[in-house]
């Protein structure tokens, strides 16, 4: 391992080439001795199961918090109860040097840093931080603190959003490249016309109800309702409002709002989901997994041509491809830029407050940092009235 400068004045400064080889290649913390390593891996283990079942963190994200609590353990090369704040210092200091004196992203060491102090909570807790003292005589501390994380604070100190939003302009520019396309391998019979023309009502459905990418690939023909207002019955049928479940397992129902988009999902699920699943590659008992979820390929909004859930990477990728074609975006398109340009669109039609419920999260401060107003319509557009039928009036 190359070598950290060590700070001096504290108990465990110790040069990193007497470490224990790289943070993360001790996932069975071999380094420590039998009773040592036992209780260790037990604590961690118990720890896990405290946050996905007692916290309700996905298992997904607890899998991240271990590794990363793995990661700091290997590289201290001690057990779990003799980690200082130092470790930690030291442990940010030897990334940067490996990446070329490049410190990590403020994301990566706030998500390291979460994961560490929701351990270090548990194990320093009153009657089971007696235990390790009673068993191997040290009493274990905090390491993660306001000082040896001052990347996060900085970080939220002078936070700008990185992501953007889809002009009109620009959507109907991305929407002309999909047709384009469609057209061409139309012309051509190309196996690629189904999968293009599905990828383009994913992308406008994207938009329409900021879905999460993983929200946008997993949508079920059972997650489309009908709309308690008759006006949207009779405007939308089944497909008034699309109930979804995502991050936090936060549930949001989104009304459908234009009838270009209802009629663009009409006709996909009438004249191409059926054809892709008809000709999907994959064989077995017509299921698949996603995230550790799994889903009938029969119920699937968007399957994918192998027969399960569509790729999250390969509709980036497609993205990526209809936005360089596009030739009036410079920014690199993303899914996550759909969910933005959505919240940017819902917010002047209900309010703040209401596309805050739509797009699922907690605070309303979130629902406004995917908010991209233009200038000229910042001052006045977050709260402007909107009628969804011509026959409403403004109060």
């Amino acid at each position: 391992m190359t070598n950290v400068i060590a700070i001096s004045g504290t108990p465990n400064s110790s040069p990193v080439t007497e470490r224990n080889g790289q943070p993360g290649s001790h996932r069975g913390l071999e380094f420590l001795g039998g009773d040592e390593r036992t209780y260790a891996n037990n604590l961690i283990s118990d720890w896990y199961d405290q946050i996905v079942f007692g916290e309700g963190i996905k298992d997904v994200s607890a899998d991240g918090f271990r590794d990363n609590v793995f990661r700091l353990i290997s590289y201290a090369g001690v057990a779990p109860w003799q980690i200082k704040k130092v470790d930690v210092t030291q442990f940010f200091a030897w990334r940067a040097q490996e990446r070329g004196g490049r410190p990590l992203a403020p994301g990566t060491v706030g998500a390291m840093c979460s994961a560490w102090r929701s351990f270090q909570n548990y194990m320093v807790d009153p009657e089971r931080a007696n235990e390790i003292l009673r068993q191997f005589q040290v009493r274990p501390e905090k390491f993660v603190d306001d000082v040896n994380s001052i990347a996060v604070r900085k970080h939220k100190s002078y936070w700008s959003p990185r992501s953007w939003a889809l002009s009109p302009a620009q959507i109907d520019a991305v929407d002309a490249e999909f047709i384009a396309a469609i057209k061409s391998a139309a012309a051509a019979g190309s196996k690629s016309l189904l999968p293009l023309q599905r990828d383009r009502v994913m992308f406008h459905l994207a938009i329409h109800f900021a879905l999460r990418v993983s929200e946008l690939v997993t949508v079920e023909l059972g997650d489309f309702g009908v709309h308690h207002d008759p006006r949207m019955q009779r405007e939308f049928g089944d497909l008034g409002v699309l109930t979804v479940t995502g991050k936090n397992d936060v549930t949001g129902s989104i009304p459908m709002r234009e009838p270009e988009v209802y009629g663009l999902i009409r006709w996909y699920i009438g004249k191409v989901r059926q054809r892709i699943i008809l000709r999907r590659r994959g064989h077995g008992d017509g299921t698949c997994v996603f995230k550790k979820k799994p889903y009938r390929v029969a119920q699937l909004l968007f399957p994918s041509e192998r027969g399960g859930v569509v790729s999250p990477n390969q509709f980036r990728k497609r993205l990526t491809q209809m936005a360089v074609r596009s030739g009036v975006i410079s920014k690199r398109l993303t899914p996550h830029t759909l969910r933005h340009t959505g919240c940017t669109l819902m917010v002047p039609i209900y309010s703040p407050e209401v596309a805050q419920k739509y797009m699922r999260h907690r605070n309303l401060y979130t629902t406004l940092q995917y908010y991209h107003p233009t200038p000229l319509e910042a001052g006045n557009e977050a709260n402007a009235p909107v009628c969804l039928f011509e026959d409403e009036e403004e109060d």
